[in-house]
């Protein structure tokens, strides 16, 4: 039961954050490729890898479904926390995690 719980949490968090990303997706894609094509982001994959190879997220389970704010150049990554779900904020370009919710 628990279980049932937390995975839908989980996917009402991402269907609940989906719907305005997708409206902006587009645009937010093409300035990303634009960015990777010049060196100046730092793949996906790794920097997921990164975030959760560092307490306390190596702890957690990651969600996947990371959204890409293309003016800060940040990407927002989800994570769950028990029954909590956590949204790390990395910085697309160092790696650095500038913030985190809650």
């Amino acid at each position: 039961m628990t279980r049932a719980l937390i995975l839908s949490l989980a996917s009402a968090v991402l269907l609940s954050t989906g719907a305005p990303a997708a409206a902006r997706g587009d645009r937010d894609q093409d300035h990303l490729r634009e960015a990777a094509a010049q060196g100046e982001v730092i793949p996906l994959n790794k920097l997921i890898a990164e975030v959760r190879s560092r307490p306390p997220y190596n702890g957690m389970t990651y969600l996947g479904g990371p959204q890409f704010i293309a003016s800060q150049m940040v990407y927002a990554l989800k994570f769950m926390d028990g029954s909590q779900v956590v949204v790390v904020y990395v910085d697309a370009r160092t790696g650095r995690i500038v913030g985190r919710k809650p």
